[in-house]
């Protein structure tokens, strides 16, 4: 009898890991994919990072607060056969698009910099060039978005009377 029971236990386990190994974790992909190619000497990670699965099917919407005397860079960030990346910055408040990278031919990494605090919404695509039809169908990777930040240099302020 226990000799059948550890055959089930076994059993369920052979079952369990090919799908632990197939599941593919996105969590930290700004952290370790192409991403972190694109560090900057001065400039620390913003903690509002983020990695999602995505496919070339998917538009991913993210909103962001970034505060004021900052400058950030924006980096973004996919498996070989999802790029080009294609996003938008769109003013959450007016619905405005502030940018799109689509008309700069889909560059991947963008400076801004903000006076006062401002909340953004960045909506994301992947444009998949090298994907086939069928990849495309099934295909799912990660999208990293490394958001970095340093504080404005100070500058001095000559006054003159």
């Amino acid at each position: 009898m226990k000799y059948i029971r550890q055959i089930q236990i076994l059993f369920v386990l052979l079952l369990i890991a090919p799908l632990s190994v197939m599941a593919q974790d996105c969590v930290d992909y700004h952290k370790l994919g192409d991403c972190m190619m694109d560090r900057q000497k001065g400039y620390k990670i913003y903690s509002q990072s983020k990695s999602v699965g995505l496919s070339p099917k998917d538009t991913v919407e993210i909103n962001i607060v970034f505060y004021g005397q900052k400058d950030y860079i924006f980096s973004f960030c996919t498996h070989a056969k999802l790029y080009p990346v294609h996003f938008v910055l769109i003013d959450p408040d007016s619905g405005d698009v502030l940018y799109d990278n689509a008309n700069d031919k889909y560059i991947e990494s963008l400076g801004i910099g903000f006076d006062v605090s401002k909340s953004l919404t960045i909506k994301v695509a992947v444009v998949a060039r090298k994907a086939s039809e069928e990849e495309i169908e099934q295909y799912v990777g990660c999208l990293g978005l490394l958001i970095q930040y340093r504080n404005y240099t100070k500058k001095k302020v000559n006054l003159q009377m």
